[in-house]
Protein backbone atom coordinates (compact mmCIF):
# COMPACT_ATOMS: atom_id res chain seq x y z
CA UNK A 1 0.00 0.00 0.00
CA UNK A 2 1.57 3.20 -1.03
CA UNK A 3 1.75 6.01 1.97
CA UNK A 4 -0.37 9.37 2.33
CA UNK A 5 2.42 11.19 -0.05
CA UNK A 6 3.08 8.80 -2.58
CA UNK A 7 -0.54 9.04 -3.09
CA UNK A 8 -1.53 12.94 -3.24
CA UNK A 9 2.12 12.55 -5.92
CA UNK A 10 0.69 10.12 -8.22
CA UNK A 11 -2.77 11.80 -8.36
CA UNK A 12 -1.41 15.04 -9.26
CA UNK A 13 1.41 13.72 -11.23
CA UNK A 14 -1.52 11.55 -13.50
CA UNK A 15 -3.55 14.55 -13.76
CA UNK A 16 -0.19 16.37 -14.97
CA UNK A 17 -0.55 19.43 -12.26
CA UNK A 18 2.74 21.01 -11.38
CA UNK A 19 3.13 21.78 -7.59
CA UNK A 20 3.57 25.27 -8.68
CA UNK A 21 -0.39 25.50 -9.90
CA UNK A 22 -1.58 23.86 -7.04
CA UNK A 23 0.42 26.35 -4.92
CA UNK A 24 -1.02 29.09 -6.92
CA UNK A 25 -4.67 27.76 -7.05
CA UNK A 26 -4.23 27.32 -3.13
CA UNK A 27 -2.38 29.82 -1.61
CA UNK A 28 -0.33 27.47 0.10
CA UNK A 29 3.56 27.35 0.21
CA UNK A 30 5.14 25.36 -1.83
CA UNK A 31 7.21 23.91 0.83
CA UNK A 32 3.99 22.33 2.82
CA UNK A 33 3.18 21.47 -0.56
CA UNK A 34 6.57 19.57 -0.80
CA UNK A 35 6.19 18.27 2.34
CA UNK A 36 3.15 16.27 2.21
CA UNK A 37 4.21 14.49 -0.84
CA UNK A 38 7.51 13.46 1.21
CA UNK A 39 5.24 12.63 3.93
CA UNK A 40 7.35 15.21 6.27
CA UNK A 41 4.72 16.46 8.34
CA UNK A 42 7.30 18.05 11.01
CA UNK A 43 7.60 21.20 8.68
CA UNK A 44 3.37 21.89 8.55
CA UNK A 45 1.68 23.96 11.34
CA UNK A 46 -0.22 20.77 12.16
CA UNK A 47 -3.93 20.30 12.59
CA UNK A 48 -6.83 21.66 11.57
CA UNK A 49 -4.15 23.85 9.46
CA UNK A 50 -2.32 20.68 7.52
CA UNK A 51 -6.18 18.89 7.02
CA UNK A 52 -6.98 22.36 5.20
CA UNK A 53 -4.05 22.44 3.18
CA UNK A 54 -4.80 18.57 2.29
CA UNK A 55 -8.55 19.33 1.18
CA UNK A 56 -7.59 22.59 -0.62
CA UNK A 57 -4.69 20.56 -2.41
CA UNK A 58 -7.13 16.98 -3.48
CA UNK A 59 -9.77 19.63 -4.82
CA UNK A 60 -7.21 20.74 -7.04
CA UNK A 61 -6.14 17.88 -8.18
CA UNK A 62 -9.78 16.04 -8.47
CA UNK A 63 -9.61 13.49 -6.16
CA UNK A 64 -11.67 13.03 -3.07
CA UNK A 65 -11.21 15.40 0.33
CA UNK A 66 -12.29 12.99 3.13
CA UNK A 67 -9.94 9.85 1.71
CA UNK A 68 -7.09 12.17 1.59
CA UNK A 69 -7.50 13.79 5.14
CA UNK A 70 -8.05 9.77 6.26
CA UNK A 71 -5.24 8.83 4.71
CA UNK A 72 -3.36 11.94 6.29
CA UNK A 73 -4.40 10.92 9.67
CA UNK A 74 -3.84 7.00 9.23
CA UNK A 75 -0.30 7.70 8.30
CA UNK A 76 0.72 10.18 11.02
CA UNK A 77 -0.66 7.34 13.54
CA UNK A 78 1.95 5.39 12.00
CA UNK A 79 4.39 7.94 12.31
CA UNK A 80 4.19 8.86 15.81
CA UNK A 81 3.88 4.97 16.64
CA UNK A 82 0.72 4.45 17.72
CA UNK A 83 0.96 1.07 15.81
CA UNK A 84 2.65 0.06 18.68
CA UNK A 85 -0.53 -0.22 20.97
CA UNK A 86 -2.62 -3.43 21.39
CA UNK A 87 -4.83 -2.61 18.39
CA UNK A 88 -4.44 -5.88 15.30
CA UNK A 89 -2.87 -4.01 12.87
CA UNK A 90 -4.12 -6.44 10.01
CA UNK A 91 -7.38 -5.75 11.01
CA UNK A 92 -6.77 -1.94 10.49
CA UNK A 93 -5.16 -2.46 7.36
CA UNK A 94 -7.80 -4.09 5.97
CA UNK A 95 -10.29 -1.47 7.22
CA UNK A 96 -8.52 1.42 4.97
CA UNK A 97 -7.97 -0.72 2.01
CA UNK A 98 -12.03 -1.56 2.47
CA UNK A 99 -13.15 2.11 3.10
CA UNK A 100 -10.66 3.26 0.35
CA UNK A 101 -11.66 0.62 -2.48
CA UNK A 102 -15.70 1.08 -2.16
CA UNK A 103 -16.59 4.69 -3.26
CA UNK A 104 -20.40 4.48 -1.59
CA UNK A 105 -18.33 3.02 2.17
CA UNK A 106 -19.63 -0.82 2.75
CA UNK A 107 -23.27 -2.12 3.10
CA UNK A 108 -23.12 -1.58 7.09
CA UNK A 109 -21.86 1.56 7.04
CA UNK A 110 -24.42 2.54 4.31
CA UNK A 111 -27.65 1.23 7.06
CA UNK A 112 -26.00 2.89 9.65
CA UNK A 113 -26.40 6.58 7.73
CA UNK A 114 -29.60 5.52 6.74
CA UNK A 115 -30.82 4.93 10.60
CA UNK A 116 -29.35 7.98 11.61
CA UNK A 117 -31.21 9.94 8.83
CA UNK A 118 -34.36 8.09 9.65
CA UNK A 119 -33.69 8.88 13.63
CA UNK A 120 -33.01 12.69 12.61
CA UNK A 121 -35.88 13.05 10.67
CA UNK A 122 -38.12 11.93 13.54
CA UNK A 123 -36.74 14.10 15.47
CA UNK A 124 -37.27 17.02 13.65
CA UNK A 125 -40.87 15.72 12.66
CA UNK A 126 -41.25 15.80 16.53
CA UNK A 127 -40.09 18.96 17.17
CA UNK A 128 -42.20 20.39 14.78
CA UNK A 129 -45.26 19.10 15.49
CA UNK A 130 -44.70 19.90 19.70
CA UNK A 131 -43.83 23.42 18.23
CA UNK A 132 -46.79 23.71 16.34
CA UNK A 133 -49.37 22.32 18.95
CA UNK A 134 -48.00 24.81 21.13
CA UNK A 135 -48.60 27.86 19.02
CA UNK A 136 -51.97 26.49 18.45
CA UNK A 137 -52.41 26.30 22.47
CA UNK A 138 -51.20 29.64 22.90
CA UNK A 139 -53.44 31.25 19.79
CA UNK A 140 -56.47 29.01 21.54
CA UNK A 141 -56.16 30.73 24.89
CA UNK A 142 -55.52 34.05 23.68
CA UNK A 143 -59.25 33.78 21.72
CA UNK A 144 -60.69 32.16 24.75
CA UNK A 145 -59.30 34.57 27.09
CA UNK A 146 -60.61 37.61 23.94
CA UNK A 147 -63.81 36.40 24.07
CA UNK A 148 -64.29 36.47 28.01
CA UNK A 149 -63.18 40.02 27.74
CA UNK A 150 -65.47 40.87 25.52
CA UNK A 151 -69.03 39.27 27.30
CA UNK A 152 -68.16 40.85 30.53
CA UNK A 153 -67.39 44.33 28.17
CA UNK A 154 -71.13 43.45 27.30
CA UNK A 155 -72.60 42.36 30.17
CA UNK A 156 -74.59 45.39 32.14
Amino acid sequence: MPSFGETLRRQRELRQISLREVSEATKINIRYLEALERNDFTHLPGGAFTRGYIRSFARVIGVDETEMVDAYLYELSQQDGAGDCPVDRGAQTETLARHFSLPGGNEEERRRRARLLVITALALLLLAVVAGGSWGLHTWLERSESGTQVQETLTP
